[in-house]
């Protein structure tokens, strides 16, 4: 898919209108090969600081509907999340904007494709394996009464993380976020 066809697949005329959660839900859950490229051409023009807080808005999602027992990929994908949400929040020249164009087109790849979860049914009787992605809706209809399933996450750990660093601001910021903490009040 290349940059006109993802516009449209992500339902949007342009990148200034990339400011929903089911948008970045759309991109990073596509079955649809979508080139680094086209990745590249969306992310250089959308609102930083606005796709940062959706990316934070969908891996907090994400990490919502994991089994209550998986604490090493909740780590991991809290740590992708603060990651990439940093890399948009700090994208300043091309540079950074392809590097946060590359890790998202390696997340997607590694979410939808490469990682490799194994589930069983607690009765023993259904034994699979799917990716990341997969495995969460999996895990999503469970706690709605659809199966009940151990899930082995140790195939999906496989994720080097980039050499984006996450400043101690940043992580302040987001933990304030997630608790709901508002310091505007301060500035009078």
């Amino acid at each position: 898919m290349d940059y006109e066809e993802l516009l449209a697949y992500l339902d949007i005329e342009d990148p200034s209108e990339f400011v929903y959660f089911e948008t970045m839900a759309d991109l990073l859950e596509s079955e649809s090969y979508i080139t680094p490229e086209a990745v590249y051409q969306l992310f250089k023009d959308v609102d930083k600081d606005t796709a940062a807080a959706i990316t934070e808005e969908y891996f907090d999602d994400v990490l919502e509907g994991l089994p209550e027992d998986s604490e090493e990929i909740y780590t991991l994908l809290h740590q992708i999340k603060l990651s990439i949400a940093g890399m948009f929040t700090n994208a300043e020249d091309e540079d950074d904007i392809r590097k946060l164009a590359d890790e998202v087109y390696r997340f997607r790849n590694w979410y939808c494709e490469e990682s490799q979860v194994d589930l069983l049914s607690d009765d023993g009787t259904e034994d699979m394996s799917q990716c990341l992605r997969d495995a969460g809706t999996t895990a999503r209809m469970e706690k709605l009464g659809g199966g009940a399933y151990r899930y082995d996450f140790t195939g999906a750990l496989d994720y080097e993380l980039s050499d984006y660093v996450v400043s101690f601001a940043e992580l302040i910021a987001t933990q304030d976020r997630d608790d709901g903490y508002d310091d505007s009040s301060k500035l009078n």
